[in-house]
């Protein structure tokens, strides 16, 4: 009994979907007119992007020149936006330890970086997926301006803005 019982409902239960599935377009009947029927397919893209920026940056005595990339990739944004990264110093391009500091300069793709109100270092357009930058960090280490033993830094604050 238990297994009529359940051939039955699985019948029933299979027509159902089938019912279900058919229910879901628009029925052509023989009074339809061109007897044909539009459905839309779709699929919603989020904007997306990973910007990958260099962990740190030391110098040292033999180390004076210090070159590191930024990378945008899988870049997919709206029609006539673009990606902007911008960069600032907290200290002016300075590493500083107490009263003391040593200068530090910074060259994009070879161009010197200039600390004016523009500060982005890579513009991506959307359309495009990916884009990079070099960036050459370097000093001279004069000791002049160091006066104190001590870790001299600086901040680097990278910030993604979209348009």
């Amino acid at each position: 009994m238990k297994k009529i019982l359940s051939v039955i409902l699985l019948v029933l239960f299979t027509c159902s979907i089938s019912v279900i599935s058919m229910a879901a377009g628009q029925p052509i009947t023989q009074d339809s007119e061109g007897k044909s029927s539009n459905i839309t397919v779709s699929y919603n893209a989020g904007a997306t992007y990973t910007v990958t920026i260099p962990a740190s940056v030391t110098f040292s005595d033999n180390e004076k020149q210090i070159q590191r990339s930024l990378a945008v990739s899988d870049l997919v944004l709206n029609e006539g936006s673009s990606l902007h990264v911008k960069l600032t110093s907290l200290n002016n391009f300075k590493m500083v330890y107490g009263a003391g500091y040593i200068d530090y300069y910074l060259m994009i793709n070879t161009q010197d970086f200039s600390k004016s109100d523009d500060d982005t270092i890579l513009t991506v357009p959307a359309g495009q997926n990916s884009g990079w930058v070099i960036l050459d960090f370097m000093t001279n280490l004069y000791k002049d301006h160091i006066i104190y033993t001590g870790n001299y830094t600086d901040t680097l604050t990278f910030t993604v803005v979209i348009d």
